[in-house]
């Protein structure tokens, strides 16, 4: 198919990352040890952190209490449910995915916290993922009757910086690679294209299955590696036309591995080492964090993403064009003071960070030759409708024989009227098209002769002033050796009369030099004007 395409840029619309937190419920092991609950949801949008060790006794450190209170955009306690946490965060970024804008929710927090069972769940309580791809494909159906979709989903880990396809294990570890306009692309990995919510589920069980996790003394079911759901949708409308708009809207749905100490997970050897490159990608999105928070004030800030693979994935979620949930999750307990109190101050900051969202938006153009290619498709378009009128049932077409004939006479009509119309325009347009081709090419037709006049003019002008120059030049010549020759006592006379001379010649210049002088900057003048019009 012969066709061009061009990416269109609209404006962009700034917005703040939307951050939320959840305390997860207290679990019984942290009950056995004997810790309390220092972490209180007060309203819909603050928490308190308390001090575990502070005693109201204890004067001298009155003024030390490290109780902290934190304001977010939404704050979920134990009472919230699955589904109270996806319909606040998530639900609202399907209408703009299938619309062409790019959407990443995150989870974020400390081992043992939550993250997982909120991004995944179970099969009785379905986590975001689950949620999201169900409410996404309902989306496309209840729009799907004047919009065409195609729907493709990747899913990979992190494992000790290193990327693994979920979907397909076998294919080793995969590079990042940026591509020429600074996206981030990974060769290799696979991508399942599907318009069916089943067979999307199957695939994300099967990639859940595959991932990494291995018991800790934190956390039984502890994920080793970061887990990142990409699904790309592109809309385009089903009305063939010669331009076609294509939206490309990609979603993001990412469970990182939580930060742990090892102190608290009792890991070594292996596990160990997991939970240092966990670390490590989990400080450098901090500091990504850290630096964007601070980019408002100052602008050239510089932003390093390059010191995990985690913050490269995440460069467009975090700074780029993306709208972002950012899902913080701790601990209630007061064992886990520190690591609470670290997640929320990260996620604090992460509030200041502000993306630049723009819809996706690809035009392709169709050469004329495409023309027939359209209207077959219109032809199958009013197949696909007579079908679908068909597969009503036979009792409801004995009943409603003579409406289906309407609705098929209407559509047949409509399509006939649409193919002439569309034709008469697309005639209209090709024949103002050749008239301003042609009015264009006659414009530059007579630039051409005019310039090629005004250098006939410029050369006739140059060629007068080089005659005359020419010939002052031979009299002037001709002066002088006359007067070498002349006796030497007569040497002032001669000085004074060549004075004079040289008076008299300057003072004899044609009126026709003159005039062609004065012309020829008038003429170079003209002969820019006319290059600048060409």
């Amino acid at each position: 198919m012969s066709h061009s395409l061009g990416m269109v840029v609209p404006l962009s619309k700034v917005l703040a990352l939307w951050v939320a937190l959840r305390i997860r419920p207290i679990n019984e092991l942290e009950l056995d040890e004997g810790a309390s609950i220092i972490a209180h949801k007060v309203d819909d949008q603050m928490v308190v952190l308390m001090d575990p060790t502070e005693d109201p006794d204890d004067i001298l450190r009155a003024n030390r209490s490290r109780e902290r209170t934190f304001m977010f955009d939404v704050v979920f306690d134990h009472t919230s449910t699955q589904e109270d946490v996806y319909l606040t965060t998530t639900k609202d970024l399907i209408n703009g995915v299938i619309s062409g804008y790019n959407a990443t929710v995150f989870a974020y927090g400390p081992t043992g916290a939550g993250k997982t069972y909120t991004m995944l769940g179970m099969d009785c309580k379905p986590g975001i993922y689950v949620q999201t791809l169900n409410d996404l494909f309902k989306a496309i159906d209840a729009t799907s009757e004047n919009m065409d979709y195609n729907v493709s989903m990747s899913y990979l880990e992190i494992y000790n910086e290193m990327i693994r396809d979920l979907l397909n294990p076998s294919s080793g570890f995969l590079d990042l690679r940026e591509d020429s306009k600074g996206g981030i692309q990974i060769p290799g990995i696979t991508e399942f294209s599907t318009c069916n919510a089943m067979e999307i589920m199957q695939l994300l069980t099967k990639g859940n299955r595959q991932r990494t996790q291995e018991p800790t003394a934190a956390n039984k079911t502890s994920s080793r590696s970061h887990a990142v759901l990409q699904v790309t949708v592109k809309q385009k409308s089903r009305l063939k036309n010669i331009t076609e708009e294509i939206r490309v809207g990609r979603l993001f749905l990412i469970d990182l591995a939580g930060s742990e100490r090892a102190s608290q997970t009792q890991n070594t050897g292996k596990r160990m080492k997991e939970g240092a490159h966990i670390n490590r990608s989990l400080l450098a999105l901090g500091n990504c964090i850290n630096a964007l928070s601070e980019k408002g004030a100052n602008r050239s800030q510089y932003i390093n993403y390059r010191d995990s693979k985690l913050t490269r994935l995440l460069k467009d979620s975090l700074g780029g064009n993306s709208r972002t949930v950012m899902i913080a999750h701790i601990s209630p307990a007061s064992a886990s003071f520190e690591e609470s109190r670290n997640t929320l101050m990260y996620a604090d900051r992460a509030k200041n960070i502000k993306t630049r969202v723009k819809r996706n938006l690809l035009n392709i153009s169709y050469h004329i030759t495409q023309y027939t290619n359209i209207i077959a498709d219109l032809r199958k378009e009013i197949e696909r409708l007579k079908l679908k009128i068909d597969e009503q049932g036979p009792e409801r077409r004995k009943s409603e024989k003579a409406n289906i004939r309407d609705i098929q006479a209407e559509v047949q009509q409509h399509s006939v009227q649409y193919n002439r119309g569309e034709m008469d325009r697309l005639k209209d347009q090709l024949m103002i098209a050749f008239r301003q081709q042609m009015e264009i090419r006659r414009s530059l037709v007579e630039l051409e002769n005019t310039n090629m006049e005004l250098h006939i003019d410029t050369s006739r002008h140059l060629l007068t002033i080089a005659d005359w120059e020419r010939e002052k030049a031979k009299r002037d010549r001709k002066w002088w050796e006359e007067k070498w020759s002349e006796k030497a006592d007569k040497e002032q006379d001669d000085e004074e009369s060549e004075s004079g001379m040289a008076d008299e010649l300057d003072m004899l210049e044609p009126l026709e030099v003159s005039v062609a002088r004065e012309e020829l900057g008038m003429l170079l003048t003209e002969q820019r004007k006319t290059a600048a019009l060409k």
